[in-house]
């Protein structure tokens, strides 16, 4: 295999992509619908059927456009907005009102002039609205046209085998005067509740959130409404925020209960360029109600000079991105976050992004990081500092291992020549840890106990002072400079491609078993480049491809976070999202994503020797079905106050005997590892019961600090 450090010089990115596999094309744009207008006669009731299949019918309003989705298993009606018996009691007056009548709300903006700050709303109840409809064998399409501003969009509505499918086509957006779309509440009142209602919505906060109608939190909240794979780092104006103690949104998906219905949506395409907003009666209007709040411009921050005050402006080029929302319904027992989990599951393994379940283990895994050390400055020259030599390491697993942890996989943190001082330069592997001819002999030694060894790694940061120009590897600001984190660059998807091509290169070589990545599962960013802007859906195809590539040569690539789209790329999820943000609006916390993901994907949270809540957090990755991880040293962790601050105790032989008594708890659970969870239930306040595939139910008491497993029929 040849680096990618030629001597020719560095290759274009289209040559980096192409030697790792990667395809990073953009996604091509939904066609608008042609033909002849559809000019529907409603009914008594104001709407008339526009699409029919075995298990769903929709209908349209001709005069306001509003829809209606029926069951036909069950007769229950899905609406885009309250009907007009619900609104008598509504005491919301002007603007949103009319919101609350529409079945969509786009906000406009100006990119041009010296007061950006300016936003409108136009919604079905615009003056001079002008309205086209098309049905084909496909769908209806719904084209609007406001004369007064210049601007237009289509949505299309498709039918499918599970619900709706509604899309925002890129092509249907109209731009043609001094106004342009800044973002687009699509469907945002569809099946709004009020509080009299049995139910809840569901929100993607932290492992799930559930916002119950009868909440009296809900009445002090300010509405949720976050970005999914959280706020775009590139604009500085989303730092400004204070106060708020956030968990990002991990997957692009809410929902919706009501009595024995329910429905999950799934925002399939342009998810990573959108908000989930939810609102609370009382802030805007008297219901419920939780919708995609779509992202086609952000507003951000500039300044003509350093001594100048920064400027808020709007960004000029839009998102040029396909908008689409599945909303897949549910029906008795499945109706409810259970249900939701499962048909997210089931969407995923339909898209090829959960493939295999996993195999299953005679003793469950451990997750074992050592750190080895890293860089301090000190009398102006660079010094590392050694926390575990590979000998160290190969003396801490097998003390381990003989004591009773029979099944780990090991990630050796700080293996790089002088730590992360100068990630441009990795090799040769840190002399004072013992270089490569001992990372190779530890290695060696681990396959001989059959455990995997994995090394660490960053390669989406570049240091300002770095030999390769910052600058140039960078992505770009709305503002069009070079992203600066504290005097580190974030580099260009392609940058991080080709210095981790020629690592896995090298790591191939002394027998590693895989990377565990930072950034990848975390953080996409849109790249505006000068050239154009790169979205995120970029970022996220050539992070997968990376992923991918890494599991092909080495044999597993793993994360942390996992966000939805790398969830078919890894082989393990590191401090995967277990609890919510602790938003007023919140009133609980579900494991959603661990439904999703339990028997296909291993994840763990916190480690075990560096938790808030020991015995609490402990019981928590038992409920949820995660897997033990800690971290460990060789030295005592008061060696490290200058290099690893955050590795507050780690001596792994005051550790050794909790984690193994840790480690055999989990072990009791073994035969859960490849199975997926069917139900979750809140018995009390203190015991949760999570039942899995065999009918296994492991029952945990936060009152009294245990659990027990009940064994299913299949064990």
């Amino acid at each position: 295999m040849l680096s990618f450090f030629l001597r020719g010089g560095t290759p274009s990115a289209a040559e980096t992509f192409a030697k790792a596999g990667i395809n990073v094309a953009e996604a091509a744009h939904a066609a608008l619908y042609q033909g002849e207008a559809w000019k529907p006669k409603p009914g008594a009731d104001g709407f008339a059927l526009a699409l029919e299949n075995e298990s769903y019918a929709l209908y349209i309003r001709p005069d306001d456009t509003q829809i209606a989705v029926v069951n036909k298993r069950n007769g229950y009606r899905w609406t885009s907005n309250p009907t007009e018996e619900q609104l008598k009691e509504e005491k919301t007056k002007g603007l949103p009102l009319q919101n609350l009548k529409s079945p969509f709300a786009l906000v406009f903006v100006m990119t041009q002039g010296k007061d950006q700050t300016i936003r409108d709303t136009l919604n079905v109840s615009s003056p001079k609205m002008e309205v086209a409809m098309i049905k084909n064998d496909k769908g209806v399409q719904i084209s609007y046209w406001f004369p007064e501003k210049k601007i237009g969009l289509a949505i299309q509505y498709e039918l499918t085998t599970q619900g709706l499918k509604v899309r925002v086509p890129t092509d249907g957006i109209r731009e043609e005067g001094e106004f342009v779309v800044f973002t687009l509440d699509l469907l945002p009142y569809f099946g709004a509740a009020t509080s009299k209602e049995d139910g809840y919505l569901f929100v993607p906060d932290g492992p799930g959130g559930l916002i119950r109608f009868d909440s009296e939190q809900a009445d002090i909240s300010r509405g949720y409404n976050h970005e999914v794979y959280g706020s775009e780092i590139t604009n500085m104006a989303n730092y400004t925020r204070s106060g708020e103690r956030r968990e990002d949104i991990a997957y692009p998906v809410f929902g919706v209960k009501k009595g024995d219905n329910a429905y999950v949506a799934v925002l399939t395409q342009g998810g990573d360029s959108a908000n989930i907003s939810a609102m609370p009666p009382g802030l805007k209007t008297s219901f419920y109600n939780v919708n995609s709040n779509q992202i086609y411009r952000e507003e951000y921050l500039y300044q003509v000079s350093r001594l100048s005050t920064p400027t808020k402006a709007n960004q000029k080029q839009r998102l040029d991105r396909d908008r689409e929302v599945e909303y897949r319904f549910l029906t008795g027992e499945d109706a409810g976050y259970v249900g939701m989990a499962k048909s997210y599951r089931e969407y995923l393994k339909a898209n090829g992004q959960l493939t295999q379940t996993l195999k299953p283990v005679s003793h469950a895994p451990m997750y074992l990081k050592i750190f080895g050390g890293n860089f301090r400055e000190a009398y102006n020259r660079i010094q590392y500092v050694t926390a575990t030599t590979f000998p160290q390491a190969t003396e801490i697993v097998k003390s381990l291992k003989d004591k009773g942890m029979t099944n780990a996989k090991v990630i050796y943190y700080g293996w790089q020549d002088q730590g992360d001082y100068n990630m441009e330069k990795r090799f040769p592997i840190e002399k004072s840890l013992g270089g490569d001819s001992e990372a190779k002999k530890f290695v060696s030694e681990m396959k001989k106990e059959n455990i995997d060894v994995i090394f660490q790694d960053d390669f989406s940061w570049i240091d300002s002072a770095s030999a390769s120009s910052g600058k140039n590897n960078a992505i770009r600001g709305i503002d069009g400079t070079a992203f600066d984190g504290y005097g580190w660059y974030m580099a260009k998807p392609e940058k991080t491609v080709r210095e981790a091509y020629d690592t896995i290169d090298k790591l191939k070589d002394i027998g590693v078993a895989g990377i565990h990545y930072n950034m990848l599962g975390e953080v996409p960013f849109n790249d505006y480049d000068p050239s154009g802007i790169r979205t995120r859906e970029y970022t996220i195809d050539a992070y997968k491809g990376l992923l991918d590539y890494t599991r092909k040569q080495l044999g597993s690539a793993s994360v942390y976070r996992g966000n939805a789209y790398a969830v078919g790329s890894v082989d393990y999820i590191d401090y995967f999202p277990n609890e919510s943000s602790y938003d007023f609006m919140i009133g609980e916390t579900v494991p959603f994503y661990p439904i999703v993901l339990h028997g296909y994907v291993p994840y763990s949270f916190d480690e075990g020797n560096l938790r808030n809540n020991v015995e609490d957090e402990f019981l928590k990755a038992i409920e949820y079905g995660a897997i033990p991880t800690y971290f460990l040293t060789y030295k005592d962790s008061r060696d490290l106050k200058y290099v690893a601050s955050w590795l507050f105790s780690s001596q792994y032989e005051k550790w050794a005997d909790r984690l193994v008594k840790e480690y055999k708890d989990f072990d009791a659970l073994s035969g859960l590892f490849s199975q997926t969870i069917v139900n979750h239930e809140k018995l009390t306040a203190n015991r949760f019961v999570t039942t899995y595939e065999d009918g296994t139910k492991v029952i945990v008491d936060y009152g009294n600090k245990s659990f027990k497993v009940e064994k299913g029929g299949g064990a």
